[in-house]
């Protein structure tokens, strides 16, 4: 046998990085689980997809997507306002999130706000990046001045913002992401994942500023989490770099762009869709709030933050046992136990509320 050293010592160096740890992982006996941990939109109409999905599926799968990229890229940019050439295609907007680090944190750390969502720590990480965290202020707005400070002192390449936030919901200020971008000299992304459930964008800086890249998704509002399509709004130099050096060839199949073009035909269906389910956020909200012991944050996302005072990762384990899978957050700033669940449909989320009340009285399970 040869010897092994360097491959032992990258496994070992990868053995000793955080995971991203998915709540169920599919196995047969999470089957009867209401899965409320994934953000995943239960609002979407599943018969209005199968059907498009169907109508997708009938494609050439022996050639490379090419017309169809095009063509996805035309239809994004007549919705979004943008140029068809501002837009970079992914598998996944967590795919963008991993070329970001890998294109940028060899030429110095990343920033990230805490809390957070863990992948961008996780990906710089992995490309070999420090990664400098900077906590939300107490009302989960961006603490500036020690964002741009810790930037400039290390020499940073690369900022990510999560807006809404992900797990606090909130959706940053604009006057606040806008003097970041006037003040920050490398890239900052924000990643607009679930941007249709709040009130506005960002997009237009991507007009005004030269450092801002948007990525974006079909998992959230579009409810195609499986076809696994994103995207990415940036100036015309940055996505012609991002797209020709950066990304992989064809990085989306051929089914997942028919499907995702076939979304945005339909965009009055996802308006509905959303729509929807901003009422039951907001009635999810109200029935929480009821429960005694519970703090809980208004959201613009399609998920709610709820802080229990208790050690949540017992709750959690309580809720599981009743048949709910939500998202143990723990520790967020200084509110403890926190949990994150997705805004199921209402019969989920009768079900979900009655088993809270029911942990949270303490009984016995």
């Amino acid at each position: 046998m040869g010897n092994c050293r360097p491959l032992d010592e990258i496994l070992e160096r990868l053995d000793g990085l955080e995971s991203y740890t998915m709540v169920r992982t599919g196995a047969m006996s999470e089957r009867h689980l209401i899965g409320l941990d994934s953000n995943e939109n239960y609002f979407a109409d599943a018969e209005f997809l199968q059907k498009i999905a169907r109508e997708a599926a009938r494609c050439d799968v022996r050639s490379y997507p090419r017309e169809e990229l095009v063509q996805l890229r035309e239809i994004l940019g007549g919705w979004l306002r943008v140029e068809p050439e501002c837009i970079v295609l992914a598998n996944g907007g967590d795919q963008l999130i991993d070329l970001a680090a890998t294109m940028l944190v060899r030429s110095g750390p990343a920033v990230v706000v805490m809390p957070t969502y863990s992948l961008y720590k996780l990906r710089v990480e992995l490309a070999g990046g420090r990664v400098i965290q900077i906590p939300l202020k107490k009302d989960f707005s961006l603490d500036v001045p020690r964002l741009v400070s810790a930037a400039d002192k290390s020499r940073a390449s690369l900022l990510f913002l999560c807006s809404p936030n992900n797990p606090t919901g909130n959706q940053f200020s604009q006057a606040d992401i806008t003097e970041v971008l006037t003040r920050f000299r490398g890239l900052v992304i924000v990643d607009e994942a679930y941007a249709e459930f709040a009130e506005r964008s960002i997009l237009p800086l991507t007009r005004q500023y030269h450092n801002i890249a948007v990525i974006r998704t079909f998992s959230k509002a579009f409810g195609i989490a499986g076809a696994r399509l994103g995207y990415m709004i940036a100036n015309p130099r940055m996505s012609k770099t991002f797209a020709e050096k950066v990304q992989l060839p064809y990085p989306v199949s051929k089914f997942s762009a028919r499907l995702g073009i076939a979304c945005v035909r339909n965009l009055k269906a996802m308006e509905r869709n959303v729509s929807k389910l901003k009422r039951e956020r907001a009635w999810l909200i109200a029935s929480l709030t009821r429960i005694e012991g519970l703090r809980v944050f208004d959201s613009e996302a399609n998920f709610i933050l709820v802080c229990t005072g208790q050690d949540s990762s017992l709750l959690s384990s309580k809720l599981r046992s009743l048949g709910i899978s939500v998202k143990e957050i723990g520790d967020v700033l200084d509110f403890r136990g926190c949990l994150r669940v997705t805004v199921g449909t209402r019969p989920m989320n009768q079900k979900f509320t009655s088993a809270m009340e029911q942990v949270m009285r303490n009984e016995a399970i």
